[in-house]
């Protein structure tokens, strides 16, 4: 069985033009995308839960094939919600939490805006090198525009 953390890297086997977000843009995408990464967390854990199963059955027992085959098939239902995110810009980066990245720009340099299941509003963005352990508020970024437009 696959492990989760290589899937959210193989979901799309077409390269896409990248598309950058607002923090506006990626808030007004968010009710569709809440509902894609709650489904996206839903399979995940059902997957995991079959992975536990597994290690409890035979390995040549009938019951074994069939928590493959129901693996198989949320494994490809997770291909699809991935996909999904995909078309609308979006990154998935933890399926488990429902961690995603909203790509955008500052200062001429890709950022990512960052938002978890259970977030209300985009509220958080890091550096593409630091990952959700740099996240900094997003206030941070209004401020920063604030100064160079001088409003």
């Amino acid at each position: 069985m696959a492990a989760s953390k290589s899937i959210a890297k193989n979901a799309s086997k077409e390269v896409r033009q990248r598309r950058y977000f607002t923090v506006a843009e990626a808030n007004r995408a968010l009710p569709l995308v809440r509902r894609i990464a709650a489904d996206v967390q839903h399979v995940e854990l059902e997957r995991r839960d079959l992975v536990e199963l597994s290690h409890s059955l035979d390995a040549n027992s009938i019951e074994i094939r069939e928590v493959e085959r129901q693996f198989d098939k949320l494994t490809h239902r997770l291909f699809d919600y991935m996909e999904e995110l995909n078309l609308i810009g979006v990154e998935l980066k933890d399926p488990t939490r429902g961690l995603l990245d909203f790509p955008a720009v500052l200062d001429g340099r890709d950022i990512l805006l960052c938002w978890e299941l259970g977030e209300d509003a985009i509220d958080h963005w890091h550096e593409t090198h630091t990952g959700y352990a740099g996240r900094r508020p997003v206030g941070e970024l209004v401020r920063r525009t604030s100064r160079r437009t001088g409003r």
